[in-house]
């Protein structure tokens, strides 16, 4: 196994040259197999990993159904929570806000007359119970009477009485949520982006098919960078000793230091997935915006609590010993026993002693 890793490790020896003075390591100053050189408090590069930018929170809106999209708003700079960003079917939301209130209208009323007729049947017994014998005999009217009927009277007018209550309360509720669909809001602050052309005349309607994107918003409060972990041994690493960096093209770079974890979907394959976030400081929120959906390579480091030790692959791998082990472990322990594996890097064994 080392054999072949040294071989495509020679083969590639210029890229490695080159990494390593780009991050100030020349392969020169790395110890070689049979010396150790103690490094405290030195962060070590261990791998590049395919990364993403992502905001807080991300949502998308799509038509709910063919019609004409209205009421958009200009998408420049901040926009805040519950803004309308955009209405569809403008005219048949407001047609279908009339009729509700027509018919909430009509229920309160029909409740109302339902609970007054209650109320005069549960007089009427009332006032039949409170008559001697001799005066009910000469009653025009003998309501059926006694105390469960009386009781039952009650519980019939309280449940009219909550009925009453929710006339209006359900039909708007249920109303909202039609309304949800067609008149889109801000779910938070953040920034907006429209997914469609605006007509050059304002006046011209805009109509899109169902499904079609209408806008993609985003909690701006915090940015992170995201890479999948796999490796079982960078996973049993303290997650806050990680960090990483993405080059950019003028010589900079965006740092994310660690902020969560968590399994996720794998889109591609239908798996898990463990996802590590990153979050980038305030000042590079707008650089980050710029490159959300886009890819991007991350290199990943690790911050050493104390006094590590970094012994070169490629060192190691030449050595007579590494032409006999199969494995990176096996290596370290005929020649360095006394040291112990803490993460393999790409290009250097991060170990300290036992």
């Amino acid at each position: 196994m080392l054999r072949t890793w040294k071989k495509s490790c020679l083969t590639a020896l210029p890229c490695v040259f080159a990494f390593s003075q780009l991050h100030g390591a020349v392969m020169d100053s790395v110890p070689d197999a049979g010396r150790e050189a103690p490094v405290a408090a030195q962060d070590c590069y261990i791998n590049a990993f395919k990364a993403k930018i992502v905001p807080e929170r991300i949502r998308s809106f799509a038509m709910p159904a063919d019609g004409i999209v209205s009421n958009w708003i200009p998408a420049e700079g901040r926009v805040r929570k519950d803004a309308i960003i955009a209405t569809v079917n403008e005219d048949e939301i407001e047609m279908e806000r009339r009729d509700l209130e027509v018919k909430i209208m009509k229920d309160r009323i029909a409740k109302k007359e339902e609970l007054s007729e209650l109320e005069k049947q549960l007089e009427e017994m009332k006032f039949y119970s409170s008559l001697s014998r001799e005066e009910r005999e000469y009653a025009s009217k003998q309501p059926e009477g006694g105390q469960k009927a009386e009781q039952s009277l009650k519980e019939k007018i309280e449940l009219v009485k909550k009925e009453l209550t929710m006339v209006e309360d359900k039909p708007r509720l249920e109303f909202r949520k039609t309304e949800e669909k067609y008149i889109l809001r801000m779910p938070f602050d953040g920034k907006l982006q429209y997914q469609f052309s605006f007509p050059r005349d304002d006046s011209t309607s805009l109509y899109l098919d169902a499904a079609s994107s209408i806008a993609t918003v985003c909690d701006d409060s915090a940015y992170y960078i995201t890479i999948s972990i796999t490796d079982p041994d960078l996973t049993r690493l303290p997650p806050e000793s990680l960090y990483l960096a993405v080059p950019m093209s003028d010589g900079s770079s965006l740092k994310g230091t660690f902020a969560f974890k968590r399994v996720e979907k794998n889109t591609s394959s239908g798996g898990d997935l463990l996802a590590y976030f990153f979050r980038l400081p305030p000042e590079e929120h707008e650089r980050a915006h710029a490159m959300l959906g886009s890819n991007c390579t991350a290199r990943l480091y690790y911050s050493p609590p104390g006094e590590v030790i970094r012994l070169n692959k490629i060192r190691l791998a030449s050595s007579p010993e590494g032409r006999k082990c199969s494995s990176w472990q096996e290596l370290l322990e005929k020649m360095h026993p006394d040291l112990e594996l803490v993460v393999s890097g790409e290009t250097e064994l991060i170990v300290r002693k036992k």
